[in-house]
């Protein structure tokens, strides 16, 4: 009975990390999408999608849109548009800030820290 709460508890936990991306990546990727061509470019479609994340989804897949977030970052990365430049900046920031933040969450072994460095490749270790 304990071993089903802890894996339980372990399984959930990094909804524990997802307030600042739900409140900062929005805007930020939308920027970014516009910056690279994306179709339907806006942030209400980016925190829909977001919460999808966190209400539906799992450490994998949110793990997975935040390093969709930092090869985005990546690729508009030092653009001369102000606005964009900055959104890549967020996005960066956000994502450094989760990888650490991992290290903190109880479980997930290999697979997590797998996704922790992938992170960190991308957006630049903190």
């Amino acid at each position: 009975m304990i071993g089903d709460v802890r894996a339980r508890t372990a399984s959930r936990a990094w909804l524990a990390l997802t307030p600042e991306p739900e409140r900062e990546l929005p805007a930020a990727l939308a920027v970014l999408r516009r910056a690279t061509g994306g179709d339907d470019a806006d942030a209400a479609r980016e925190a829909e999608r977001a919460e999808a994340f966190v209400l539906r989804g799992s450490e994998p897949s949110y793990l997975g849109w935040l390093l969709e977030a930092a090869e985005l970052a990546a690729r508009t990365e030092g653009s001369s548009d102000p606005e964009v430049a900055r959104a890549a900046e967020i996005v960066g920031e956000v994502v450094r800030n989760q990888a650490g933040l991992l290290l903190g969450l109880p479980g997930g072994g290999r697979r997590r820290e797998t996704a922790r460095r992938a992170l960190e490749a991308v957006a630049g270790a903190p």
